[in-house]
């Protein structure tokens, strides 16, 4: 398979590594330390796209891929409040995207395992839920994509919570209807995310640390892979639901 890598960053270099060590071909590399635009993809012969870049230039770059054709595993984070025009400009079209808010099949994971205890504590009402996530200093987004997806499976399926709340609650106590998901970000810690169901007598604490960016490149290749063949607008929900 022949891969065009969109990044403006480090990741664009774990991409090109994990790509060749499962024997696609790196048809382009657009960086501005590659001397490259997004305009250089209408002259390349290539598959799909992989792009790791950043939230300002990720939704003109989707409308572009849209307009000529292009299909792009997207792993961009931060657009999130753009993504009903993206399923407009992909679901019934000739090209394809795919996007999540983490590339890591361990986080998907993790995010069954929170959505079937958050099933079970719907049934138990002495316990609250909140959410705490660390990431280190260069982290663009705050609260992560990851942190939104995680919100949005615990609103869905526990009952007593019906709103997120992401900011500092400096003058007035929590509303016992708010899910309070909080952000640290700090020099080079793993990113860790943290979700606690809390009563008077204990606290259950389910936790995901990632030590490399490593899986978020391989599986961002596999998921490429995946979406060759395929046209219109994919969640990695549909690519995990070949695997488990």
């Amino acid at each position: 398979m022949k891969i065009a890598i969109v990044g403006y960053g480090r990741m664009w270099k774990l991409v090109e590594e994990y790509s060749l060590k499962r024997w696609n071909k790196i048809a382009i590399i657009i960086d501005p330390s590659k001397w490259t635009t997004i305009q250089d993809l209408l002259s390349t012969d290539f598959d799909v796209i992989i792009e790791f870049s950043v939230p300002k230039v990720a939704m003109d770059n989707m409308r572009f891929y849209a307009k000529n054709n292009m299909k792009v595993v997207m792993a961009t984070t931060g657009w999130y409040d753009k993504v009903e025009e993206i399923k407009t400009l992909f679901s019934t079209s000739s090209w394809a995207i795919l996007w999540s808010s983490n590339f890591s099949l361990w986080v998907h994971l993790f995010w069954k395992i929170i959505e079937n205890a958050s099933k079970i504590m719907n049934k138990f009402e002495d316990y609250d839920v909140f959410w705490h996530e660390f990431h280190h200093n260069k982290k663009s987004d705050s609260p992560s994509g990851t942190a939104i997806t995680t919100a949005e499976i615990i609103l869905n399926n526990v009952d007593r919570k019906k709103t997120l709340i992401t900011e500092e609650l400096a003058h007035r106590p929590i509303k016992p209807e708010e899910l309070h998901f909080s952000s640290t970000r700090w020099w080079s810690i793993p990113w860790t995310h943290s979700v606690y169901f809390d009563s008077l007598f204990d606290t259950i604490k389910i936790e995901h640390t990632a030590r490399t960016r490593e899986w978020f490149a391989l599986w961002s290749v596999v998921c490429a892979e995946w979406l060759k063949n395929k046209t219109g607008y994919y969640e990695i929900g549909d690519f995990v639901k070949d695997l488990v």
